[in-house]
């Protein structure tokens, strides 16, 4: 059995945001759970696991989401602007 990732409060509130915010795109595109799921090369639970902002999908799903959504550029100006400030 797989071990349970544990997560401190706040980390979990921002994923669970994350995946929100990730279906309230994927919804106002007019993209269906189904197409979504087929341009992302995977399954309906693993999406629906996405956008509830479960930590037990990989990292590499929510980008893979993300960029389907054309949302990853932004990801990475975010995580530019962080890194040139320290």
């Amino acid at each position: 059995m797989k071990k349970q990732i544990q997560l401190s409060a706040s980390a979990e509130s921002a994923l669970k945001k994350l995946g929100r915010s990730i279906k309230t795109a994927r919804i106002r595109r007019g993209i269906t759970a189904t197409s979504m799921a087929e341009l992302m090369e995977t399954t309906r639970v693993t999406l629906g696991s996405i956008e509830d902002g479960l930590p037990s999908v990989s990292m590499g799903h929510y980008i893979k989401a993300l960029s389907v959504l054309g949302l990853d550029l932004r990801l990475t100006n975010i995580l530019l602007e962080e890194t040139a400030r320290v």
